[in-house]
């Protein structure tokens, strides 16, 4: 498969570094909510923005995993818990343009999940799977480590997992028929994060049954 040379690499990169630290900036917000201290922040911030990378290629054996070899995701990472240190008291003010760099990075996780997948044997329907767990994996994780319900099972959440789902069987056709230019990608990718966006301005989520509480038995 082509990859993208000179500035387009550039701009790659760069959108993977804005999704990293989107994803790192919310898990990092968790921890304040959670009355975490710094090193919490930190390592719900480093979970956060790699997590979903790490399982990724544990699942495919591509080892070590990218975040231990490219310093510069953990670098990324850690920059992210150090914004939210400095300016979470403002941080509020962000909900939208986070919004926009986490749908991004969304997009950019799972089609490369996906396409990473692929090119290491994975057949398309496992690539799909792989990459749909690249761009919810971190999400998951930080929600588990903070003690609550993964955001993406939750009744009340806006389309996160099926977006990403769409993506990454997309992404993984395009790549098992021939068909995996960097520029297909970056149009899959596109789709994703507006599908992301669309669906929490919009309110879209999926059906949810309608169900109580189920009381504690006490001895």
């Amino acid at each position: 498969m082509e990859e993208p040379t000179g500035w387009l690499a550039v701009v790659r990169d760069a959108f993977s570094a804005i999704g990293i630290l989107a994803f790192a900036i919310s898990g990092a917000l968790l921890a304040v909510q959670k009355r975490m201290d710094v090193v919490g922040m930190a390592g719900l911030a480093v979970v956060t923005a790699t997590g979903g990378g790490m399982l990724r290629d544990m699942l495919i054996g591509a080892t070590p995993v990218a975040a231990l070899v490219d310093w510069w995701m953990l670098a990324v990472a850690l920059g992210g818990a150090l914004v939210v240190l400095a300016l979470h008291r403002w941080m509020e003010r962000l909900d939208r343009p986070v919004l926009v760099f986490d749908a991004i990075g969304l997009g950019i996780f799972a089609v490369e999940g996906a396409r990473k997948a692929i090119e290491h044997g994975v057949g398309p329907v496992g690539a799909a799977f792989v990459g749909m767990l690249t761009g919810i994996g971190g999400g998951m994780l930080r929600d588990a480590l903070a003690n609550d319900i993964p955001a993406v099972f939750r009744r009340d959440s806006r389309l996160y997992l099926l977006p990403a789902l769409v993506g990454s069987s997309g992404a993984a056709a395009a790549v098992a028929l021939g068909y995996g230019h960097w520029l297909v990608l970056a149009i899959i990718a596109a789709v994703v994060t507006a599908l992301r966006i669309m669906s929490e301005l919009l309110r879209w989520h999926v059906p949810a049954l309608k169900t109580e509480a189920i009381p504690t038995i006490r001895d």
